[in-house]
C-alpha cells in the first residue's frame, strides 16, 4: 500500500440476478383452493417449507385448517371457492400470485353416490368461479392454474394409462358423475385458456389414489379404511375377488411433485398424470395392512352393489404411465407399498371409524378400491 493510503472497507459483492431459466427460482406466491383437504394441507407444508408465501382458501368441509403447522408461512382464507365473487376477492387482495392451484372438489366414491348431481355441481361451480376470477384479472396479474384433475377421467383399460387414452363420456352419470365433473372441467379451462391473452395454459394434474397420513375413511377412501378395521378386529371388505389393480402414492411425495411443477420455468399446459408406482391389488392392500398391523381381522369378499348401491361401477384396472412427468425433468413418487403402509399406520390417527361396532358384532368395514 502506498503512504499516505488508508485502505478502504471492501464492499459486500452484489450480484443482480439476469431473469433466465439457468437461475435460482425466486420464492413463489401460490394460492391453494382446497389447501386445508388431504392433499391441500400437504402442499401447503410442502411449498411454506420451501419459503414460499401460500394463501389457502377452504371452506372446512373436506379438511381441517390444523393439519396447516402454524409456524410455517400460510395464510387461511374460509369459504367455499364457488360462491361468487369470493375467489376473484382473493386474488385481488392477497395477490398477484405466481399459482393457482385448484384442488377443492367434492372427493370419494361414497360420498358421491350420495348425491351425484350435488358432487357435478359443486366441482364445475368452482371451476367456473375460477375461470370467472382469472379472466377478471389484467394478463400480468394472472397466475398459472394448476387444476386437480382425476386418474377417474380415464375409461377402462389394461394397460398403463397415458395422458392420450381413452376418456369417459363428458354426460356419465352416477359413480362416474365425478369423472365427467373433471373432464368438463378441464375442457372450461381450456376454452379459456384460449381467450386469456399472453398466460400460459392450465396444467390438468390426473392423480392417481393418492394415500398417507391424514386421509379420512368418512367417504370410504381405501386405505384408511382398512388401517382402522384392522386396528379394531374388523373384517376388512374386498368387493368381489379383490383383485382390481390400483397404483398408489404416498401424499408427500405428491406435494414434492407439485410444488416441483410450480417451480418448473417451462411446464407445458395440458393433461398430466401424477401417481406413484407401488402397485398392488386391493385384496393384496388388504393383506399388507393386516400384516403390519399384527391383526387378526379377517378379509372378506363383499357385494359392492349391496354396500355402496346400484350406481355403483366397478374399475378393475388402474395403473398410470408417467413418462410424461418423468419427461419434464420430475421425478415420479416412488415409495413402495410397505412404506407407505407403515407410514400411514405410524401417523394415522388412532380413533377407529365412527360407528363401527366392534369385531363380532357382525360389521365390516369395506371401502371402494377407486378411491
Amino acid at each position: 500500500m502506498r503512504a499516505g493510503r488508508t485502505r478502504r472497507a471492501r464492499r459486500p459483492f452484489l450480484r443482480l440476478w439476469p431473469m433466465n431459466i439457468s437461475d435460482p427460482p425466486r420464492l413463489l406466491q401460490c394460492l391453494i383452493t382446497g389447501g386445508a383437504g388431504f392433499i391441500g394441507s400437504a402442499l401447503t407444508r410442502e411449498l411454506a417449507g420451501r419459503g414460499m408465501r401460500v394463501v389457502c382458501l377452504d371452506d372446512g368441509s373436506a379438511g381441517d385448517s390444523v393439519r396447516v403447522p402454524g409456524p410455517l408461512r400460510a395464510d387461511s382464507v374460509r369459504g367455499d371457492v364457488g360462491e361468487p365473487g369470493l375467489l376473484a376477492g382473493v386474488l385481488r387482495e392477497s395477490g398477484p400470485f405466481d399459482v393457482l392451484f385448484h384442488l377443492a372438489a367434492r372427493v370419494g366414491v361414497r360420498a358421491v353416490l350420495r348425491d351425484p348431481e350435488a358432487c357435478r355441481r359443486a366441482n364445475l361451480a368452482g371451476v367456473r368461479a375460477l375461470v370467472d376470477a382469472v379472466g377478471s384479472l389484467p394478463a400480468p396479474s394472472r397466475p398459472r392454474v394448476l387444476a386437480a384433475s382425476s386418474s377417474e377421467v380415464y375409461a377402462e383399460g389394461c394397460e398403463p394409462l397415458g395422458e392420450d387414452a381413452p376418456l369417459r363420456a363428458a354426460d356419465a352419470r352416477g359413480r362416474f358423475a365425478y369423472a365427467a365433473s373433471k373432464r368438463i372441467g378441464e375442457e372450461l379451462l381450456d376454452s379459456a385458456a384460449g381467450l386469456w391473452a399472453r398466460t400460459r395454459g392450465p396444467v390438468h394434474l390426473r392423480l392417481f389414489n393418492v394415500v398417507g397420513p391424514g386421509q379420512s375413511a368418512e367417504s370410504g377412501m381405501v386405505l384408511p379404511t382398512f388401517i382402522e378395521a384392522a386396528r379394531a378386529g374388523l373384517p376388512l371388505g374386498v368387493h368381489g375377488d379383490g383383485l382390481q389393480v390400483r397404483t398408489f402414492a404416498h401424499v408427500d411425495e405428491v406435494a414434492r411433485v407439485l410444488a416441483e411443477l410450480a417451480l418448473h420455468p417451462a411446464l407445458p399446459a395440458g393433461p398430466l398424470n401424477v401417481g406413484g408406482r407401488a402397485r398392488t391389488s386391493i385384496a393384496g392392500l388388504a393383506r399388507a395392512v393386516v400384516a403390519d398391523c399384527g391383526s387378526l381381522a379377517p378379509i372378506v369378499r363383499v357385494d359392492p352393489l349391496a354396500s355402496l348401491g346400484p350406481a355403483f361401477e366397478e374399475v378393475t384396472h388402474r395403473v398410470p404411465d408417467l413418462t410424461r412427468l418423468g419427461s419434464v425433468g420430475i421425478a415420479p413418487p416412488c415409495m413402495t407399498l410397505a412404506a407407505i403402509v407403515a407410514d400411514t399406520l405410524d401417523r394415522h390417527p388412532a380413533s377407529p371409524v365412527a360407528g363401527l361396532a366392534p369385531a363380532g358384532a357382525g360389521r365390516r368395514a369395506c371401502a371402494s378400491p377407486a378411491s
